[in-house]
Parts: structure tokens; sequence; C-alpha cells
């Protein structure tokens, strides 16, 4: 989605993009402070205010200023990687090399952080053993963790795919195309035909996709954008919920939601809850929505000022609590019976920003974390209450393959995740971007039951665990 696009790139391309491109984005960053907003959604705000400000004397080259006002973004959000990165550019362009290689190990703390040695903005630090060593620590943070292995791959490198699911009782795969609106299926021998052809039933673009394996259903969120082949500008803001049956394709169920004019929609997630219900996380517009087993209507089900940018959402097993990640202010637990909305704590050495499809897995949370640089899979380790991240563990960060991961599915002990969605391909109008490389679909897959490390070279060395559940510390 364009929203994943901005939020990977925006750090990569910051300060030393053209200054129209800065004033659009110090733009998008912008957002009135009220003091009605629950304590993280002001300071996210007030965070995004300083970066405007920091960008508009960046554009008349008012470095002092515009180092100044980047302190206080991420004083005030000190996880979010783009001002972390930002305000090492700033100090880096007016020969700081201390603080740089401060901002340089902030970064490394949280395993995030674009390459330095190569970037043009650090160029004037050369080879000062501060900014040297701080590069280091940053790339050893960042080097890849491969764990993961091909599961299947579909030789049409158009589909632009986003989410991914996994029938048991045919061991059948499914993969599902933004781009041409159909679902394809893989059979265990690994032929790939179409489960739900283009267009079918009115689909639109295929985004996540769950499996309801009890009422034998497959449901997939569904928008009307762009990128999709026969997009006409009737078609703008329609989202919707379809479900499938998993043993003849055929449509048993659909809902559209109202279509409303104030705002954009994109339902970029579904996912099915242990009672039946079904929910859609739309990016664009802060709502959840919800289809109740046994309706045909779409309601919205709950709304927060801290619903910026919605993705994945992950049920408890005994269906009390929703998890849900905002790409902006990090995850979020929402209770299914009051609606209410909790914010996870963590502590500031773990960034929870960015996470696009999130899963449960015994006891703790599972994201592939597409929003920060360099893409990963995480595991995050939750309290004994639920409502905070003790603990992140490193799972997967396989750039080689996965140069746009998505959304995964569990399968009993292993995730299997979308490598190859091909968002930076396309523009926003479903034009391909020239000298841009399509590659076939691929799904990786890895084994969620095992202590993750790292050995030589970045190829991770495991242990098996027993249980596959978050150690105490």
């Amino acid at each position: 989605m364009l929203l994943k696009r901005y939020a990977r790139f925006v750090g990569a391309i910051m300060l030393v993009a053209s200054e129209s491109s800065i004033a659009s984005l110090a733009h998008a960053q912008a957002g009135a402070t009220s003091s009605s907003l629950p304590p993280r959604a002001d300071s996210a705000q007030r965070a995004r205010a300083s970066f405007r400000l920091a960008m508009a004397a960046y554009e008349q080259h008012d470095l002092a200023t515009a180092r100044r006002e980047m302190l206080r973004a991420a004083d005030v959000w000190p996880t979010q990687q783009v001002y972390l990165e930002a305000a090492a550019k700033l100090a880096a362009m007016t020969g700081d090399t201390a603080d740089a290689a401060r901002w340089l190990d902030r970064l490394a703390a949280l395993g995030i952080g674009s390459a330095v040695r190569t970037d043009t903005a650090f160029r004037v630090l050369g080879t000062a053993p501060a900014f040297v060593a701080a590069a280091a620590r940053l790339d050893s943070a960042t080097v890849p963790v491969v764990r993961s292995r091909v599961r299947l791959t579909v030789d049409d490198t158009t589909l632009h795919p986003e989410g991914v699911a996994f029938d048991p009782r045919h061991q059948r795969w499914f993969v599902g195309s933004v781009r041409q609106r159909r679902i394809v299926a893989v059979e265990r021998d690994g032929r790939a035909h179409d489960f739900v052809p283009r267009r079918s039933d009115g689909l639109a673009g295929v985004f996540g996709m769950a499996i309801d394996s009890v009422r034998r259903v497959l449901w997939v969120a569904t928008t009307t954008s762009p990128r999709m082949e026969g997009f006409t500008p009737t078609d703008g803001g329609r989202v919707g919920v379809f479900g499938y049956d998993l043993d003849t394709g055929r449509l048993v169920r659909s809902a559209w939601a109202p279509r409303d004019s104030s705002t954009a929609h994109t339902f970029g997630d579904v996912a099915v809850a242990p009672n039946g219900d079904v929910y859609a996380s739309d990016s664009e517009a802060p709502w959840i929505f919800r289809l109740a087993t046994g309706s045909d209507s779409l309601e919205r089900f709950v709304s927060h000022p801290l619903f910026r940018s919605l993705q994945g959402m992950a049920f408890t097993p005994d269906g009390a609590t929703m998890y849900v990640a905002d790409y902006s202010h990090g995850l979020l637990a929402v209770s299914l019976v009051s609606r209410t909305v909790t914010p996870l704590g963590a502590p500031q050495t773990m960034t929870l920003l960015g996470v696009d499809g999130l899963y449960w897995h015994r006891g703790a949370l599972v994201g592939v974390q597409n929003g920060v640089i360099p893409a990963r899979v995480v595991r995050f380790c939750l309290d004994p209450s639920g409502r905070s991240v003790r603990r992140l563990e490193m799972l997967d960060r396989n750039p080689a393959v996965a140069d746009e991961p998505t959304l995964a599915t569990v399968v009993g002990d292993s995730l299997f995740y979308v490598a190859t969605s091909e968002w930076e391909k396309y523009d926003d109008t479903g034009k391909r971007i020239a000298n841009t490389r399509l590659r076939p679909v691929t799904v990786l897959g890895l084994a969620l039951d095992e202590l993750p490390g790292t050995g030589g070279g970045g190829r991770a060395t495991v242990k098996q665990r027993k249980p596959a559940e978050c150690p105490s510390q």
C-alpha cells in the first residue's frame, strides 16, 4: 500500500531529496496537537509537529533550528526510525561526529537503520574514528539473520501478491493478487491454478486473507485501487470482505462497507475471531470493521485516536482480546467485550512501529515488521498481563529474498510469509516503475519453535525450544 511504501522509504529519502519532496514530506507528517488525545497519540502528534518544523528549517538552510526540532521529535518519539536517522544526518551535515555517532548507536540498539557508509549525508565525516566505529556497530546490528527457506513460488511476476493462507485439509496454499483481482491456489505438488478467477463476483484487489477452518471459509479483504486491473474512477472508495467455500471456491458470503466520500478507505487485512466473527482493519480511516456471524452487513466496530494506519490483527484463544498493529503507533490491545483500546508498553530499546502482519503463537505475537529498514520478522514476548512487550526476538531478516515482505500465516509451529509483494514496483496509479525488476511470487517459511541466534555471515543458528514459547526472563 501507499502507506507501506511511505513508511519504509521515508527514512532513506529524507534530507537528500529535492526541496519540493521535503516540503511534501513535512506536510505528510504534520498534525495538530490536542490535549484531549491519549498520551501516546499526543506524543506522536507533538513529534510530527517538531518534525515539520525541522523540515521547514532545513528548507531554509537553518541547520541549527532543524537539529533542535529534530531532537525534540526524537526525544518525544524515541523509537521512530525516521526521526533518529534524520537527526543523525543533520548532525553529520554540521560536522558533529560525536552526535551523529550517538544517533547511529540509538538505531543500532533498536536493530534498525539504513546503510550509512554509502549515504552522501555522512560523507563529510569521512574516516573519523567515532563515525567509523558507530557505522560498524550499526552494520553489525542490522546484518541479515537468515532462518527462512523458500516454501513455495508462483511463476507469475505480475501477480502483485499481498496475503497468503493455508488449508490443512487439502494441503493447499492460497495467494491473493492486488493487481489481477484473483486468488491462486497452489497444490501440494506445486501446481498453481485459479481458485477464484479474475474479477469474479465483483472482487476487487485482494489484500489480507484468513481461513475459518471450522466453517470452511476463506475470507479475503478486498479494496478498489488504481493498482488493480480494470479500475475506473467510479470504483474508488469501495472496501469489503468476501468469503469463499474452501472446498469449491464458491462465494458464500460477502459484504461491502457503506461508501463514505469523506475519507479514503483501504481494507488491508482480515482476521477471524474464535466465534467466527470477521474483522477488517482500515489502514486509511481510523476504524476496525466487523462482519458478525450470521450478519450480511459490515459494522464499524471500534475507533480510537491511536488508529492512524491499522494493519494486522491477532486474537487470544479465548476470543476476549484482539491485538492490532498500527504502523504509526505500535501494538494495541482491543477488548472485544468493552471495545476499549490499550497501547502496549515496551522498553525504549525496541520499536513496535511499522508492523504489517500480526499473528498469535503460543502466548506471543509474531509480526512482519516491514515499516522499518531493514524489514524483518520478529516475536514480541508479552508480560503476564498481555499489556506490555518485555522482550523482542529477531526471527528472520532475509533481504536477499524478502525485498518486500508483507502478510503471513501461522501453520502449526511455523510462519509462512509473502516475501515479494511488488508494492515498490508499481506507482499508485498502477503503472510499472521504470528499471524495477519483477520477481516470481515467493513465500518463505520459518520455524517458530526454535530459539533464534546468529552465526557467522548472517546465517542463523538455532536450537529447539520446548515448548515454542517466549522464555521467562
